[in-house]
């Protein structure tokens, strides 16, 4: 025990662990003074006044210890709860049962029962008075505050009143709580730590004008996309600024930091319900594995990077040719992982002596292969490349995975690969049929994951209008009635990591991506998130479909069947497989020779071969080029 006690000195400073105890002897012994004096209408006795005088010391130092020992002034008083009350009455009771003891053993059981009875109760009164006065003042101080923001929170559940705690307990966070807004019946005129419900969010503009709110918190983190929609409309009517409380993707373990209240992104208003997977079950897999990601750098890559590092792996190996982009991912790294955890490899999977030697040198089980050239239209004008990259990248490091034992290989494909009318997609459509016609004659099992655009991604559209918002619009769309589906990056690889469990191998599968969005919604959102009006004060300009691009996107192939699996959002495509290696092989030779001579109308022509449904067209997207490198010499 007195090891425990001189602990505690040291841990809590040994000046402010002196004043309270100091405080609470004050108290303590003044409980039982009254007590004594209570008993004898003031007038104690010559023979209970040597009695008392015998006991008052360890009276004192009796409550004194079991109040330091069980921990209770370890709790700041200006932050004292409910809980901290609850926790000093069981040391009290717990010191005063131990008083007992002590004058049953020392012969003093004379001392009066109603003493004992008093002594108990005063000292809880006491040593509570003295925590909550600090409270008191401390709030006191809080409401006296004029530099603070005069905060309206939506939402009186259990995060809204984290929320408010957090800012009544802590004033150097810089928000005053004045309005409490939610939209069920029963909580109208309750209150949350002295903040009272004032109405519905109908009346949220009423209710700011009232109460000269500066800022709206939404704490609402299970409401749906509509709900959230809805929300954020009545808070743009209000003219001030908003924002929101994570929702249930981001809060760790169900706890909201005021820390966490971040500006409403557009995936807040994204029509998708929370994706769920069995961590549980996927890090039983995943732990004590080395792992190879490819594409380490790029979007989809450093979020696999992320979250593998979370579920316990031997090694996570970030494999990239943009060391730029590398260096920034390591240094994110350094911050919560430590260096044994991963390795940043510089090096392109086209280096096949380099790949070799890699692979044989490191010996990963699972591969998740997201290294690709992604950009459509970019890509109609380097078709060379793209089949470089995409298709004969992803056929040499699959015989070189097999080659050094690896167990399982993953494809990140995309949804431009079905029925594709981009180079961009029919290469990653080529590329899912090497996994395929590979897997008829390998060990190893080969898995695609098909899914597609994910939002914020590099380069995709978000990031696009949010820049052209900044610098004043126009934001530009191909067409008013193009639509896509989204993903989150961090639900995309969520359901990536169950595809990967639950595969056999040969197999493709395909998430469920919800139903398409208009881009043109999507520019509205985040004209509206950015305080501006569409059309007015930015404006929407039509530049028409770029090489390659489709109105539409499409998840499966016309010979492929959804089949539902154990997870509801990952489905199972069956179809016709691709399963003849040797003619792959003969496909893949060709394609090098084309490369080779620059011979681009054959790439095409082998596209089309392979692809049948491939609608890319090399004399337009030739002519498309030609006008571009001509309009940019006449500009010069």
């Amino acid at each position: 025990m007195a090891q425990k006690f001189f602990a505690l000195l040291k841990s809590r400073g040994i000046v402010q662990t002196f004043f309270k105890i100091s405080i609470d002897a004050l108290v303590i012994g003044l409980a039982y003074i009254i007590a004594y004096s209570l008993r004898f209408d003031l007038s104690i006795p010559a023979n209970n006044f040597l009695l008392f005088k015998h006991t008052l010391g360890m009276a004192v130092i009796i409550e004194l210890l079991f109040i330091n020992i069980l921990g209770v002034n370890q709790s700041q008083w200006q932050f004292t709860s409910i809980q901290d009350i609850i926790n000093l009455f069981l040391a009290l009771l717990v010191g005063w049962i131990g008083f007992i003891i002590y004058l049953y053993f020392g012969n003093l059981l004379s001392v009066p029962r109603s003493v004992l009875f008093f002594f108990l109760i005063l000292s809880f009164i006491f040593t509570g008075a003295v925590r909550f006065v600090p409270r008191i003042m401390f709030k006191m101080q809080s409401r006296l505050a004029s530099n603070k923001k005069r905060v309206a929170v939506i939402g009186a559940g259990k995060a809204g009143e984290m929320i408010i705690r957090q800012m009544k307990n802590d004033p150097s966070l810089g928000f005053y709580p004045l309005a409490l807004i939610d939209d069920s019946p029963k909580k109208q005129n309750t209150k949350i730590h002295g903040v009272k419900v004032l109405g519905t969010t109908s009346n949220l503009k009423k209710i700011v004008a009232q109460k000269h709110i500066d800022e709206i918190i939404i704490a609402t983190p299970s409401a749906s996309a509509g709900q959230m929609r809805r929300i954020v409309q009545l808070c743009e009517q209000t003219g001030i600024d908003f924002k929101t409380v994570p929702g249930p993707k981001e809060i760790v373990n169900g706890l909201v930091q005021v820390q966490q209240i971040r500006d409403v992104k557009v995936e807040d208003l994204l029509d998708r319900a929370p994706i769920e997977i069995d961590y549980k079950e996927i890090r039983q897999y995943l732990e004590e594995k080395t792992i190879l990601v490819t594409g380490a750098a790029g979007s989809i890559g450093s979020e696999l990077v992320l979250q593998l590092l979370s579920l316990n792996p031997h090694k996570v190996i970030c494999l990239d040719r943009s060391e730029n982009s590398l260096f920034y991912l390591d240094n994110d790294l350094k911050q919560n992982h430590s260096e044994d955890a991963y390795q940043i490899i510089v090096a392109d999977i086209l280096d096949l002596h380099k790949m070799d030697h890699l692979l044989s040198t490191l010996k990963p089980d699972i591969v998740f292969h997201a290294a690709a050239y992604k950009h459509v239209p970019l890509m109609e004008f380097h078709p060379e490349e793209a089949v470089r990259n995409n298709i004969l990248g992803t056929a040499y490091l699959v015989q070189l995975a097999e080659k050094h034992d690896v167990n399982k290989f993953v494809l990140i494909s995309t949804d431009k690969a079905v029925n594709p009318t981009s180079i961009m997609g029919a290469t990653k459509r080529v590329a899912e049929l090497v996994l395929q016609s590979y897997s008829a004659q390998s060990n190893m099992k080969l898995v695609t994951v098909r899914f597609g655009n994910v939002l914020a991604s590099y380069g995709s559209v978000i990031p696009l209008f949010q820049k052209q918002i900044a610098s004043g619009g126009p934001i530009t769309i191909t067409h008013p009635e193009m639509k896509r589906f989204f993903m989150t990056i961090p639900e995309a690889v969520k359901l990536i990591f169950q595809a990967t469990r639950m595969s056999n191998g040969n197999d493709i599968f395909v998430l469920d991506m919800g139903e398409p969005i208009k881009i043109l919604d999507i520019a509205y959102r985040l004209i509206k998130l950015s305080g501006l009006r569409p059309e007015k004060d930015i404006s929407i300009k039509y530049i028409g479909l770029r090489p390659g691009e489709k109105l539409f996107e499409e998840l499966w192939n016309n010979d492929e069947v959804p089949l539902k699996t154990a997870h509801p959002k990952i489905m199972k495509a069956i179809g016709s497989h691709y399963n003849n290696w040797d003619r792959m092989e003969s496909h893949l030779k060709e394609y090098e020779e084309f490369i080779q001579t620059h011979d681009i109308p054959a790439i095409y022509n082998k596209l089309h071969e392979m692809i049948p449904e491939f609608s890319g067209q090399f004399k337009k997207q030739l002519e498309k080029k030609t006008t571009i490198i001509h309009n940019i010499g006449m500009e010069s």
